[in-house]
């Protein structure tokens, strides 16, 4: 089997494995969202540390002692990161949270530029208008409905995707796997603080502890993909994770997708492929 076959399938597995993700919060179906955190990242950070300790044993304490402060600002925002997204699911439709959501390839374009003062190709900047005007069309059919704050919710989770795989980028010499730990304490802490009580009943547990380790499995084969095919082609499959939560979602809980998620979703989806297979072109004719 060839690496870039290899690639290819590492990244498919991980995103139908991600898939139920969005699923199993709404079926656990918790009152206090700040407790569906606290246990999705307390499984979070016990999967990602259970994966690490398997592929590097004894190395796997001095791995998160070298991820540094770059890497506790990493973990911290992708704590934050945790509950957002948790918010998003409860206040607005599976669809209309993952169609925003799979925007964060345009957000890490917008803070590598802020950030590392990389400029944009006009074929992303083309792209990010396109998407935005993808967003504008999902989010528009909740102005002044109940789902926005789900919808803003889940907009503030695209663009915390965006610092922290920035923030990855630029530490990109260590390696940041352990900063996944960090996010999955940082969420429980914070919850831990907030949430009205920490008790599950023990359906709703084993839907959100199953949650966590779906997290840290298809997070952990993500971040291992790139090593055998380049990065813009793993993004040219992640939006697949998009249509199958969606699908699983109108299947499961029969929760239908509005006509602007839909028109929305594909902009944005069509927009994403399109400039994913660009930059995996490009990069090819110029290596």
């Amino acid at each position: 089997m060839s690496d870039h076959l290899k690639g290819i399938l590492i990244t498919v597995l991980a995103v139908v494995i991600l898939s139920p993700d969005s699923i199993l919060i709404r079926m656990a179906d918790a009152n206090d969202g700040w407790t569906l955190v606290f246990w999705r990242g307390f499984s979070y950070a016990i999967g990602v540390g259970f994966i690490l300790l398997i592929m590097h044993g004894s190395k796997t304490p001095a791995m998160c002692r070298n991820i540094g402060k770059g890497g506790l600002w990493i973990g911290l925002l992708s704590g934050v990161c945790t509950a957002t997204f948790v918010f998003a699911i409860q206040h607005t439709s599976i669809a209309n949270t993952l169609v925003i959501i799979s925007t964060a390839p345009v957000m890490i374009a917008i803070v590598a530029w802020i950030m590392l003062k990389e400029k944009a190709s006009l074929v992303t900047i083309a792209s990010m208008v396109l998407v935005f005007i993808g967003i504008y069309i999902v989010m528009s059919g909740n102005f002044g409905g109940s789902n926005l704050k789900g919808d803003l919710f889940a907009l503030l989770t695209s663009m915390l995707m965006g610092v922290t795989f920035t923030l990855t980028r630029k530490y990109k010499a260590i390696n940041m796997i352990p900063t996944n730990i960090v996010g999955g304490v940082v969420a429980a802490m914070i919850a831990s603080l907030a949430a009205e009580t920490l008790y599950l009943p023990a359906e709703a547990m084993i839907y959100i502890l199953t949650s966590g380790v779906i997290l840290s499995v298809s997070f952990s084969m993500i971040v291992i993909a790139p090593r055998y095919m380049p990065a813009a082609e793993v993004g040219m499959i992640m939006p697949l994770e998009t249509v199958l939560g969606s699908l699983i979602a109108w299947l499961v809980l029969s929760e239908v997708p509005s006509s602007n998620a839909l028109i929305g979703g594909a902009i944005v989806i069509l927009t994403l492929l399109l400039h994913s297979w660009y930059s995996a072109h490009f990069a090819k004719n110029n290596s």
